[in-house]
């Protein structure tokens, strides 16, 4: 099984995932500079130090919602969709593996009783302004 599978519909990146022990040396982003979250995988020694910062406030725009899930144990199945609801891949993803959502829609379902922490854009407004669901009951 790959260590990466970008997930695109008509060159537009839906989704990505990214396996436990994908092959680092240093620094491996897995995202373009333009995508709404930026996802990086970084391997340093022991005494690395990452010199003390802080960020910048950039100007904010408008932009379609983008989430970051870490599986910490588990098993899930993912289906991701195209902006028309068309199924454009399933994967099954397990402890230590993420993924990042960044167009389209998704369905995540528990095989396996499971946790995972989520990073997504904030303020987060609820489900009803935030979100478009496929079955509307």
């Amino acid at each position: 099984m790959e260590s990466i599978s970008v997930v695109q519909s008509k060159e537009r990146t839906l989704a990505i995932f990214v396996r436990k022990g994908l092959p680092v040396d240093g620094t491996r982003f897995v995202t373009s500079q333009q995508d709404a979250l930026q996802l990086g995988v970084f391997e340093r020694p022991a005494g690395y130090r990452v010199r003390a910062h802080r960020h910048r406030e950039l100007p904010a725009e408008k932009r379609m919602g983008a989430e970051f899930l870490y599986i910490e144990s588990g098993e899930a199945k993912v289906t991701v969709y195209d902006e028309t609801w068309n199924v454009i891949a399933e994967e099954t993803v397990r402890s230590g593996d993420v993924l990042l959502f960044l167009a389209g829609g998704h369905q995540v379902e528990m095989l396996t009783p499971t946790r995972f922490l989520e990073v997504k854009q904030g303020p987060y407004p609820g489900d009803a302004q935030a979100k478009i669901f496929r079955d509307p009951s």
